[in-house]
């Protein structure tokens, strides 16, 4: 469930008296003679400039549940323009106090008509988000929007004689907070004999220097540019340029500026003054690193994906729409190459999550589109140039959406969390097909992981938190206040794709369902408002940790719990750092420095890890959370959202990156286990396809290694049960690794054991002078297939539910192994 914002009426009057605008007044809200138009939602209309009660245009898009289409425009009356433009007042300027809050794709922005073409014309860039996100944003001090200047001169008499203006709101599909706007005013002036310039632009803005452009609107060739403080008056002259780029240098760190422009005419002296305010960011150079803000043109609705779409293991950013993949490939020369890939019409767009992942095995990844009203596939053809569109009739409010190979039969399955009935997933048949299922399904596997009627389930991760070799899942809730359908749940998957909730510290679980049972002392079912968490190895132990990101603190703040390996996590929030995030629906692990500890990126911020389980946070130049992966194949991870890529600047530190190709697990390795070994200790990864709640992120498993110049070795935990163990790979580069290539060497400690009875009826006894406590064993029958899978707490294993045949146990550790066979009666 959506938190509504409640907006509060900004407190600006204005006269209120009704009639046609003129130029040079006000438009005197309320006024009855504005109109308001578009497809939008009345209730969640906040002020109406018609309304006698009401002096702004204000409205609330962010409806739980509700409509994901609200487009709303506040339409002035026509304007009679011919007398100003007789009188040489041809430019025209709209200002107007505004405060817009932009959650993910929403736009608000000027138009005027032109009633020649009988269209809507952008008067200016869309309106920039002036909000911190609080509770009662509408009510502070408002920006002044003041509109580019309009010249009017070449207008026809039709246009002079029709014109009008509108306001108008999107939220592009998407679930805004909102926006206030008071009564505009529109003035006419006399344009000076020099043009002034326009599109003035402040880019590449760092704590000590910045760059300006603008567009030339004469013929001048020489300009002049002055900077000041924010709070100064405009200058009386500048420094003359003869480009229209000019570099700003010697800044002072943390400090706001205006630039002005104006152009220098060759007889008819200057144009006016035009200006900029920007404002500088922090030293720096103690950063672990920082991003630079890089445009790209992206034409879809949802630019969510950050994931090789091509087959070449390089990550290609994605943007969606309901009908076309704009898609632009990285090459290995460096750069992109867009493409649009037509579509069959999506019945559900991805307007909560997507999720990519090879489900057919045909060497090109196929998507998973989480919408409102339900799930849609779109599936790659095989050559990867064209998709097959698969939608159920299924009602499925999605939020979290995954591929992952739920009852271990190499191929992928789905899954996707449902936000107000139980969660649902996708058995995949072994040739590609989904079969829908949702909640507990009798005789079908998964057995669990979500059922809880109400819903309130938001952002899943599978991991493999006990290192038993298969994929367990956790559930963020968002519903707060409901013990039913807020408590966060952890799912322990036996080996067998049956699953038990292990996190219900409020016994709810073990009344309403007692065949799950469950665990306090893990003290990770609590009620924490939260739509995702970040999952990793946060201080290198070997076992997954988790930072359960709060969305609110209406119940309760956000936690940091260590695994303590013995199924039980312990609270380490007090005093780690984690409590300076913002507050909000993405948190997602990855290490964006490269010096070995796993970072988390939420909401607009990096958690650096300082490697002893304290976090470090940095807000300026840190990337909005988004897709992460490699957009330019350097090594150091990027992000991607909204038509930007956040590229990591970079630093001296070392990596290694490798793609995992199944051959008996699913093609992608999605559920393995990679761990590589350094001279400073052992990292771990899962490969995931969704992290944190909306983004696809790169399926290229990335490791930072810092000042380390080698890594001993890689072992790959594959889904299917296969080891394969690679010593002294080359470092700084990508490693694509097949499953079943480098097999596991043999365990010297385990040379001498040995199992009996055999045959065996029930119990099966280990023998050997080694420890095996904590050792993974794992039986295959006779083709290869992983039947079941443990950790070891004793030297007996319970193989009663087995079918009578010959069988394989391996006992490994670490990468090495030791097998032994047995029949089972």
């Amino acid at each position: 469930m959506k938190k509504i914002l409640h907006l509060s009426t900004l407190i600006i009057l204005f006269c209120l008296h009704g009639g046609a605008q003129v130029l040079n007044q006000p438009a005197n809200w309320p006024n009855s003679e504005w109109t308001l138009t578009g497809d939008y939602n009345a209730n969640y209309l906040i002020g109406d400039p018609r309304s006698s009660s009401s002096s702004s245009f204000s409205f609330d898009d962010n409806l739980a549940g509700g409509i994901s289409i609200n487009n709303v425009a506040a339409e002035s009356p026509v304007i009679n323009l011919n007398a100003a433009n007789n009188a040489n007042e041809s430019i025209i300027k709209v200002t107007f106090p505004y405060v817009l809050n932009i959650w993910q794709t929403e736009s608000l922005r000027l138009q005027y008509w032109n009633a020649d073409a009988s269209e809507w014309i952008n008067w200016g860039p869309a309106l920039e988000d002036n909000s911190a996100l609080s509770t009662d944003f509408c009510s502070g001090t408002p920006n002044n929007y003041i509109s580019e200047d309009l010249d009017i001169s070449s207008f026809s008499s039709v246009q002079l004689s029709n014109f009008k203006y509108r306001i108008l709101y999107n939220d592009n599909y998407s679930y805004g907070w909102g926006f206030c706007v008071t009564s505009p005013s529109i003035s006419s002036s006399i344009p000076p004999a020099c043009a002034s310039v326009t599109s003035i632009s402040v880019s590449n803005i760092n704590s000590h220097s910045a760059s300006v452009n603008w567009i030339a609107e004469g013929t001048e060739t020489a300009w002049e540019v002055a900077l000041l403080l924010a709070t100064e008056d405009a200058p009386s002259s500048g420094e003359t340029t003869s480009t229209n780029t000019y570099s700003l240098s010697d800044l002072t760190p943390n400090t706001n500026y205006k630039v002005y422009v104006r152009a220098i005419c060759p007889t008819e002296g200057f144009s006016n003054w035009k200006s900029q305010n920007f404002t500088t960011g922090e030293d720096t150079s103690g950063y672990p690193v920082t991003f630079t803000t890089n445009p790209i043109n992206t034409t879809g609705n949802y630019d969510i994906a950050l994931v090789d779409l091509n087959g070449d293991f390089l990550d290609d950013v994605v943007s969606v729409s309901a009908n076309n993949l704009n898609i632009h490939y990285q090459l290995a020369s460096g750069g992109f190459n867009m493409v649009n890939v037509p579509t069959p019409q999506a019945t559900y767009s991805p307007n909560w999550s997507l999720a990519a992942g090879d489900f057919d095995r045909n060497g090109y990844n196929d998507l998973l589109y989480g919408g409102q009203g339900g799930v849609t596939f779109m599936k790659a053809n095989d050559t990867g140039t064209g998709y097959t569109e698969i939608s159920g009739s299924e009602y499925v409010f999605s939020q979290r959406s995954h591929f992952i190979d739920i009852n271990n039969d190499g191929h992928l399955d789905a899954f996707v969390c449902h936000d107000v009935e139980a969660n649902v997933y996708y058995i995949n048949d072994g040739s590609g097909n989904l079969q829908f299922y949702q909640g507990p399904s009798e005789g079908v596997l998964p057995n669990g992981i979500g059922t809880v009627p109400g819903g309130g389930n938001y952002g899943t991760t599978w991991v493999d938190y006990d290192n038993d070799r298969d994929m367990d899942l956790f559930i963020a809730k968002c519903r707060g206040g409901s013990t039913t359908i807020s408590t966060n749940e952890l799912w322990r998957n036996d080996g067998n794709g049956v699953f038990v909730n292990v996190a219900d510290s409020n016994n709810w679980y073990s009344n309403n369902y007692p065949e799950a049972g469950h665990d306090n002392s893990s003290n990770l079912g609590d009620n924490v408002q939260t739509w995702s968490s970040a999952w990793a190895d946060f201080d290198n132990d070997g076992y997954m940790d988790v930072f359960v990101g709060a969305s609110s603190t209406a119940n309760g703040y956000s936690k940091l719990m260590r695994n303590n390996g013995d199924g039980t996590f312990t609270d380490v929030t007090a005093g780690s750092g984690v409590l300076n995030a913002n507050l909000g629906v993405e948190n997602a692990p990855a290490d964006f420095d490269n010096d070995g500890y796993v970072d988390i990126l939420s909401n607009g911020n990096i958690l650096f890890n300082n490697g002893d389980f304290t976090f470090t946070t940095y807000n300026d130049y840190m990337p909005q959370s988004g897709a992460i992966g490699d957009t330019n194949n350097d090594g150091f991870l990027d992000v991607f959202r909204n038509g930007k890529i956040y590229l990591n600047n970079a630093n001296s530190n070392n990596w290694i990156k490798i793609n995992t190709i199944g051959t008996l697990s699913n093609i992608n390795g999605i559920g393995a286990r990679v761990e590589i070994q350094t001279p400073s200790g052992i990292q771990i990864r899962d490969v995931r396809s969704g992290e944190g709640f909306e983004f696809m992120s790169s399926l290229t498993t990335h490791f930072g290694i810092g000042t380390n110049e080698s890594v001993e070795s890689i072992t790959i935990y594959w889904p299917s049960g296969t080891v394969d163990h690679i010593t002294n790979p080359a470092i700084n580069t990508t490693h694509n690794i097949e499953e079943g290539t480098a097999l596991s060497i043999i365990d010297e400690t385990l040379v001498d054991v040995t199992i009996y009875p055999n045959p065996v009826e029930k119990e099966l006894n280990i023998s050997t002078s080694a420890d095996i406590v904590n050792k993974v064993a794992t039986v295959f029958d006779v083709n290869g297939k992983r039947v079941m899978s443990k950790k070891l707490d004793s030297k007996i294993i319970d193989v009663a539910n087995l079918n009578s045949g010959i069988y394989f146990l391996r006992i490994e550790s670490e990468g090495k192994s030791i097998k032994r066979k047995f029949i089972k009666k």
